[in-house]
């Protein structure tokens, strides 16, 4: 087989409203600004760079200490809920339950199977004691329901995640919940092969399966996209299933963890949600990437692809917590009863679900400590060992001025809280002129204190170069590439958008395709759309950091990617 390229692929936070439980996909299609970029070749995009950053010319800041003494509050950083994951179905009746509901089966068109059985039902005004009942539902990732529940800022009646690992993590949490069905409606996760990769497979191994995914993966030969296990259902069932097949016996042991490295050694950084799968598939820039079934037989841009089911499946059980009372847990009861009804699961299978039901995994022995830690492990081991070369470009412009910038710091300062001490780390700044806050190095106590003093000594005034920011930060990437040759590097670009000076889009751009460095875009009060140009360009993410959810979303980005 042969080896493949791929432009680096970021995770995101949420910057697009669907998150990974399910891997909705009722969303719009990303216009991938790459697609009329003019090809460079790697040598004379270097050479480029080095003229346009001797014309541009930065200053280089005097260094200063600073320590942020604020501490990570899990619970304060999760947003309003009633804004950011409103209701998608309001009961009204005496007693009601309310349910977190992952977006595969919460969403719009065939994503909106439980929505269409929530509004069904409360029309029916069923009785528990003389008293109408009705359900409501929140949709959301199951991960991010998880987080809700674990942290105590908001309780539901009951849970329905796409997979029963959730669960599992719940119960050792300590958080109190019992099963009410292990299958409400049936689906599975697993990958999408190009027919000429599963056919290389077969070949070669004579069986695709997960061993032969594995050794095809670390052999090199083919690259793997999957999304996030801290959100995606997907991805969390296709982690554990591939820690349990490195060391059956022992998950979290030190074998399990060199195979792990060894296996994301080559991978590209992990997809985040169904759109940039869908770009992804649309450009046919990996080999195999994760979905779930349901997902594949309703995203267009799947079709040329073959569905392999892999990891545990994705039956949506359903949960009550045991701090509901006993008539919301009855409701709860009672609606499970009505979604397993014949003309309901029939509306299922005609949306996706319900299908493969011979497929079958042996996770159940697995206990949620165990895949909280396989979570942690990923996060440290994610890079396969490889350190993260990141340079935040602060726009100081006069824009920016007020909230935006103290905005932009604090999403600064709240981004140092999840950046590895292995990670190389620098700041530039830009206005109508360029500066090198902080030189690249490692994250050590040292320079964690001079980038704590560089963003906060920020301060907003004059034009807007973003591109000869963005150049200058690549520059300093490319510089330590030279010594750190393995490293993954990666361009947070934290701006309003608005470019009035310096270098434009179409010189800059080809540069950063070729050089194949993901640019990350975070939007404060911003022109989201030519911030996304920039993303596009290597398949990467913006943020709206007006959103009441922007902590959640950088937390998630800097969480899984520092």
């Amino acid at each position: 087989m042969k080896k493949r390229k791929l432009k680096t692929l970021l995770v995101t936070g949420m910057l697009l409203t669907i998150s990974l439980a399910g891997c909705s996909s009722g969303e719009s299609k990303i216009e991938n600004s790459s697609d009329n970029i003019k090809t460079l070749s790697k040598a004379d995009a270097k050479s480029e760079l080095n003229s346009y950053t001797k014309k541009i010319d930065p200053d280089t800041a005097e260094l200063k200490r600073d320590i942020d003494s604020s501490s990570i509050d899990d619970k304060a950083e999760l947003p309003p809920i009633d804004k950011t994951y409103p209701l998608s179905v309001e009961g009204t009746n005496q007693i009601n339950a309310e349910i977190f509901v992952s977006p595969e089966k919460a969403g719009s068109g065939k994503d909106g199977l439980f929505n269409e059985l929530a509004e069904a039902f409360n029309s029916k005004n069923n009785k528990i004691d003389g008293k109408t009942i009705s359900v409501s539902v929140r949709s959301m990732a199951s991960g991010t329901g998880l987080d809700y529940i674990n942290t105590g800022n908001y309780i539901p009646d009951a849970y329905t995640p796409s997979n029963q690992l959730w669960g599992k993590m719940l119960e050792s949490s300590g958080v109190g919940i019992t099963t009410v069905a292990e299958r409400t409606i049936g689906n599975t996760g697993g990958l999408l092969m190009k027919e000429s990769t599963y056919q290389e497979i077969e070949k070669k191994y004579k069986e695709v399966n997960i061993d032969a995914l594995v050794k095809s993966v670390t052999e090199d030969e083919l690259l793997l996209g999957y999304t996030n296990p801290y959100t995606s259902s997907t991805g969390l069932s296709l982690l554990t299933q591939l820690m349990t097949h490195f060391d059956s016996d022992n998950p979290l042991s030190d074998q399990a963890v060199a195979s792990l490295q060894a296996f994301q050694k080559e991978l590209p950084s992990t997809l985040y949600n169904t759109l940039q799968l869908r770009e992804v598939a649309k450009n046919g820039s990996v080999d195999i990437m994760s979905i779930s079934y349901q997902t594949y037989i309703n995203t267009p841009e799947f079709k040329q692809y073959k569905y392999v089911p892999l990891g545990m499946r994705q039956d949506s059980p359903m949960y009550t917590m045991n701090s509901a009372n006993d008539e919301k847990k009855q409701v709860v009861s009672e609606f499970t009863k009505f979604i397993a009804e014949q003309a309901n699961q029939e509306k299922a299978s005609s949306y996706g679900f319900n299908q493969l039901d011979d497929y079958s995994i042996d996770l159940k022995d697995i206990d949620g400590t165990t895949v909280t830690a396989i979570q942690k492990l990923w996060k440290e081991n994610k890079n396969g060992g490889k350190p993260i070369i990141a340079v935040f470009v602060a726009d100081v412009s006069g824009s920016m001025d007020g909230s935006p910038i103290n905005s932009l710091r604090q999403s600064l300062l709240n981004s140092g809280k999840y950046i590895g001490d292995d990670a190389y780390v620098g700041l530039v700044s830009y206005s109508s002129d360029v500066t090198i806050e902080l030189p690249i190095d490692r994250m050590t106590a040292k320079q964690r204190s001079y980038f704590t003093g560089a963003v906060k000594s920020l301060a907003a005034d004059g034009g807007t170069a973003t591109y000869d920011g963005t150049l200058v930060a690549l520059k300093m990437i490319q510089d330590q590439l030279e010594t750190t040759p393995d490293a993954r590097p990666v361009i947070f670009v934290l701006s309003d958008g608005e470019t009035n000076q310096g270098y434009k889009f179409e010189k800059v751009a080809p540069i950063i395709k070729a050089l194949g460095v993901s640019v990350n875009t975070i939007g404060y009060n911003a022109q989201l759309e030519e911030l996304r140009k920039l993303s596009n360009i290597n398949e990467s993410a913006t943020i709206n950091a007006d959103s009441d959810d922007v902590v959640y979303q950088l937390k998630q980005l800097f969480n899984a990617e520092l």
